[in-house]
């Protein structure tokens, strides 16, 4: 299981924002021991998002992308249960979507531990809501999807029985379409 928080509507900003949102991920992951080794970025020119990089590789590129104004579409951070080199399972993500105006943290460690109400106050900063939840999510796939595109996503099939369970939702209209 997971416990999902997470904010669907429009980014407040641009790059300046971005930065902000990704050192509040980072700093967030680390108080809850859950330092983030990887990322993903998408930007216009050069980041693909096809790749999973190491944040100590990649990071300092990030940050001058970011300060050369740099069109970065989104930022994915996350942490791997490994042993050795070897990945064995996710822990946790987090994820900065600009375009889409989504920020989202999700993790199956130290759930008790973690405070979703404070993140999804800090969360604030950075996203306007039309669509704010905490919940957990039990299902073989990534919770990704339902975060990008709601409920419509959660299909009852016999390979994934998506589970969720809403422990608080709110719902603000705005001027952007947002599906629920």
């Amino acid at each position: 299981m997971e416990r999902i928080v997470y904010i669907r509507g429009k980014f407040k900003g641009n790059n300046k924002e971005m930065k902000e949102a990704y050192f509040y991920a980072k700093e967030m992951m680390r108080k809850y021991d859950l330092e983030p080794q990887y990322m993903g970025v998408i930007e216009e020119k050069g980041w693909t998002g096809d790749k999973l990089l190491t944040i100590k590789r990649k990071e300092k590129q990030l940050l001058e992308d970011l300060e050369k104004d740099i069109i970065i579409k989104n930022i994915g951070l996350e942490t791997k249960e490994m042993e050795g080199k070897e990945i064995i399972n996710d822990k946790s993500f987090f994820l900065i979507e600009k375009e889409d105006g989504t920020i989202a943290f999700w993790t199956n460690t130290n759930i008790e531990e973690v405070n979703f109400e404070e993140i999804l106050e800090e969360m604030k900063k950075y996203v306007e809501p039309g669509i704010e939840e905490i919940c957990d999510w039990e299902s073989g796939s990534s919770p990704i999807v339902y975060v990008l595109r709601g409920e419509k996503t959660l299909e009852k099939t016999g390979k994934f029985q998506d589970k969720i369970t809403i422990i608080y939702k709110k719902v603000t209209p705005l001027d952007i379409p947002i599906e629920v």
